[in-house]
């Protein structure tokens, strides 16, 4: 009966390791490989290299001439545009299946 005991607990161990395992690689794999708008910070400035109605937020030096936007607040886990003061442009993206979506809000201020 021990052992028995022993393996469930194993058992259960070894799927907590996997799992924190596969939601820390998820979070690694993000930082690196996600897009500009998912890794923007407060104070970056971006680029929309798309269109008005389709845009494509890139990360661009704010002492460039390309800079039109510069992050002034950043919300994760939200694709709730209400979220920003309507003294901002609210940008949104979300990447990722059903059931492991990645949303972010940027609230971006006019630079020209």
């Amino acid at each position: 009966m021990g052992k028995k005991i022993t393996r469930v607990v194993l058992a259960f161990v070894i799927i907590g390791v996997v799992i924190g395992g596969l939601v820390g690689f998820n979070s690694v794999w993000n930082s690196i490989f996600g897009s500009d708008a998912q890794k923007a910070a407060v104070g970056d400035c971006m680029q929309n290299k798309g269109t008005a109605s389709n845009p494509k937020m890139e990360s661009v030096d704010c002492g460039s001439s390309t800079a039109t936007y510069q992050v002034s607040e950043v919300h994760d886990d939200t694709s709730d545009t209400s979220v920003c003061d309507k003294k901002y442009s609210a940008y949104t993206e979300s990447t990722g299946g059903r059931r492991h979506r990645s949303s972010v809000v940027l609230c971006l201020t006019h630079l020209k």
